[in-house]
């Protein structure tokens, strides 16, 4: 992913640079296991790819006027989804780490865990949430583009800032909004 060109290469080359990107996503994958943790992590990993990828649709697609206002503002939006995604990671990996998982069913976090490791209350259900909301935002990104390839730039911004929201819904679940 990392050698890729685009939006996506540029943001996951950000996270993770060169040759040990590989490493740290097996170093990763072990770390969160086969259960509802590394599910909840999957959801949102792929709604980011995806919102990587329409970004690099709209950027190819170069629609008149979507280089001054849309391609900023959704370049914004992804660098917030791979915050995001570091956010999730790490309550994850905490989760898997004080309450192991390797099925379907979501283990009860000890308080005390929770409370030493900083993780939320009902952090099963919150990261749903901010899976939901991450898949939103991917969601208003397409819409984003098909509206300026339709030549409705107002309507694309109007797209964007939907997906901007929708990162900010994230966060609320996750406790983490900037206040």
């Amino acid at each position: 992913m990392g050698g890729r060109g685009g939006a996506l290469g540029r943001l996951a080359d950000r996270v993770v640079p060169g040759r040990g990107r590989r490493r740290a996503e097996r170093a990763l994958a072990d770390a969160l296991g086969e259960g509802v943790w590394r599910r909840a992590h999957d959801r949102v990993h792929r709604s980011v790819d995806r919102f990587h990828q329409v970004l690099d649709g709209v950027v190819a697609d170069d629609a008149p006027g979507a280089r001054d206002g849309l391609v900023p503002a959704l370049e914004a939006v992804a660098a917030d989804l791979v915050d995001l995604l570091g956010t999730v990671e790490v309550l994850c990996v905490r989760a898997q780490a004080v309450a192991p998982s390797a099925g379907l069913d979501v283990p009860r976090v000890p308080p005390a865990a929770a409370a030493e490791q900083g993780l939320p209350d009902e952090l099963h259900r919150r990261l749903s949430r901010a899976g939901t909301a991450a898949a939103t935002a991917s969601e208003a990104a397409t819409m984003a583009r098909v509206s300026a390839r339709a030549g409705a730039l107002d309507v694309a911004l109007d797209r964007a800032r939907a997906a901007s929201r929708a990162v900010a819904t994230a966060r609320e679940h996750l406790g983490t909004a900037p206040r």
